[in-house]
């Protein structure tokens, strides 16, 4: 009985090799809740019956000194950089989404109601007008909430450009 198995190899069990566009890939290795990258570069290998290994989990960062930070300079060697600083709190619980996304512009409204009419429709070219400034605006609204909430991550970038002026 051990014989078969010497002169084959190890049998495999449980294999279900796909074919797909001329690249071959044993999906049995894999379990339901994998993603799909490591499936496709499976699939990119062309080696069904090389197994994909188990993954541990990537090793910890080493511990950054607790007297020093990120981005300083020591013994005029700089240091490398393991994380960034947090963004600074957008302010009260709930607030994160407001600081990205600013508060509607009121739309202009005529002071006659509807079923009134007091002067004639606007034309075509009036209601461009018009809504190019409130769309004008409405961008430049977008453009300040955007600036004010990439001011939260000033330290980072500051971090950032460090390091890109030491290269």
């Amino acid at each position: 009985m051990d014989e078969g198995l010497a002169e084959g190899g190890p049998q495999r069990s449980n294999t279900y090799v796909i074919k797909l566009f001329d690249r071959s890939v044993d999906l049995a290795q894999f379990s339901e809740n994998t993603p799909l990258y490591p499936i496709c570069r499976a699939w990119m290998r062309n080696s069904p019956t090389v197994r994909e290994r188990e993954r541990s989990p990537s090793s910890p960062l080493p511990p950054l000194p607790e007297d020093e930070e990120g981005s300083e300079v020591t013994n005029s060697k700089s240091r490398d950089v393991y994380k960034l600083p947090p963004p600074t709190a957008p302010g009260p619980p709930g607030d994160a989404c407001r600081s990205r996304i600013p508060s509607p512009l009121q739309p202009e409204t005529q002071g006659t109601p509807d079923d009134e009419p007091s002067e004639p429709e606007p034309s075509p070219s009036t209601l461009i007008y018009r809504n190019m400034q409130r769309w004008k605006r409405i961008r430049q609204r977008w453009k300040e909430a955007s600036h004010r909430n990439q001011l939260r991550y000033s330290e980072s970038m500051k971090i950032l450009r460090e390091m890109y002026e030491r290269q």
